[in-house]
């Protein structure tokens, strides 16, 4: 495996499609420049594009102002007061009681081996993020039984956990909410219906791409369909669409979030966020607070149905159409999804090359994104110069009929 994850990105590499140092001196949020090239960016994560949004860069600033570039004490110890207006803002959107980690993987490796113990068992999507299996391995070297149940496959996932719960003391279920590469959202009411039907069951959601741009206050896929379940424990990230640096995880208890910040590994001995991360994070949460997210929010709904609506128009195969900024053409060979990406670029746009293991072996693709920096003309534009190519490439083993797709129940837009 990892043989086919070296031999696989370095194609990428060697393309010019992975690894890249952009040539920009300032960034303008649409475009990047590779080689002297400028391209249409539609790999940014940047939904909400307030990224590059003056407040968050003047609250970043005023932060290394008052604190320096970086605070260098474990926050086990001490920490600047910016963390303290943070978590104050961030509790009003969660409306639960939170952790802000350094990163989502490092907030992964803090709260499952701090709160998965002797007598539970694991059930983990297979698509789940890189960083929750990650966050697994430290709980199988403790003989935690982790089971690995087929994506988003409902019958797996309740199977696995009717036959656990009997002897578990707790079962876990770790997914994601909106999936990094498919963009596809995870089964909400099959969760919420396992929830109500065992009451040892407990989630752990990565929610990642799906804060910030969804819910209220940009809370997210997850807590938006299910609330402050009291058994629901979700991470996000502040590094994608909320424009700023970080995680937060929120939880259904002050009890386990104390736990977590005491004896998670990483919330000790791992570095603080630095002061720019925490002053652009504070500036994005007082956005978050107002009226403008909801108004940029409907502004990317819009959006995304303009993708989805030109992705069936188009025919273009992708696995689904859920109603996320997060899209995936599956190509197949990965050969032939370097030659379409590399047209792409020719044509002034930059997409994601996805493969092994990012996406299953074979499942070669596009992977891409729309924020709000692009225009709908960008937009249809790109998807015209991908179907063009795709068809000129080869035809696809995938066959979809697109206008059975739709969104997750109780997660599309309103």
């Amino acid at each position: 495996m990892l043989r086919l994850f070296e031999r696989n990105v370095s194609s990428l590499i060697d393309a010019r499609l992975s690894r890249i140092r952009i040539d920009d001196e300032h960034l303008a949020g649409d475009t990047i420049t590779i080689d002297g090239n400028m391209l249409v960016n539609f790999g940014s994560c940047a939904y909400l594009g307030l990224n590059l949004d003056e407040r968050l860069k003047a609250g970043a600033k005023t932060a290394i102002d008052r604190y320096g570039p970086v605070f260098s004490s474990s926050t086990a110890y001490t920490s600047v007061p910016l963390y303290s207006e943070l978590e104050d803002r961030l509790g009003r959107i969660f409306e639960a009681p939170l952790v802000v980690p350094t990163t989502t993987t490092l907030g992964h490796l803090s709260f499952l081996p701090a709160i998965i113990g002797h007598g539970d068992a694991v059930v983990v999507d297979a698509q789940a993020h890189s960083s929750v299996h990650l966050g697994t391995q430290p709980l199988i070297a403790q003989d935690i039984a982790v089971h690995v149940v087929p994506h988003n496959d409902a019958l797996a996932l309740e199977s696995t956990v009717s036959e656990l719960s009997d002897t578990a003391r707790r079962v876990w279920y770790l997914a994601d909410g909106v999936y990094s590469m498919h963009g596809d959202t995870m089964p909400i009411e099959t969760v919420r219906g396992a929830l109500d039907r065992f009451p040892n069951l407990w989630a752990y959601i990565d929610d990642a791409h799906g804060f910030g741009w969804h819910g209220k206050n940009g809370r997210g896929i997850v807590l938006e369909a299910l609330g402050n379940h009291p058994r629901l424990v979700v991470a996000v990230s502040l590094a994608k669409s909320f424009g700023a640096g970080g995680a937060a995880i929120a939880f259904p208890t002050e009890e386990m979030a104390r736990r977590v910040t005491i004896c998670g590994g990483t919330m000790t001995f791992s570095g603080p966020l630095h002061p720019a991360e925490l002053g652009a994070a504070i500036a994005s949460a007082e956005i978050h607070l107002s009226p403008e997210r909801e108004e940029r929010a409907a502004r990317l709904d819009r959006q995304i149905d303009l993708v989805r609506e030109t992705i069936v128009d188009r025919r273009l195969p992708a696995p689904n159409t859920d109603h996320t900024p997060v899209w995936y053409i599956q190509v197949g060979p990965l050969d032939e999804a370097i030659e379409v990406a590399t047209r792409m670029v020719k044509d002034g746009f930059f997409v994601n090359t996805a493969t092994f293991p990012a996406v299953p072996a074979g499942q070669n693709g596009i992977r891409f994104t729309n924020t709000l920096y692009h225009s709908d003309e960008q937009i249809v534009s790109m998807l015209d110069a991908l179907a063009r190519h795709i068809a000129e490439v080869g035809e696809t083993n995938l066959v979809i009929d697109l206008t059975e797709a739709h969104a997750m129940p109780g997660i599309a837009a309103d």
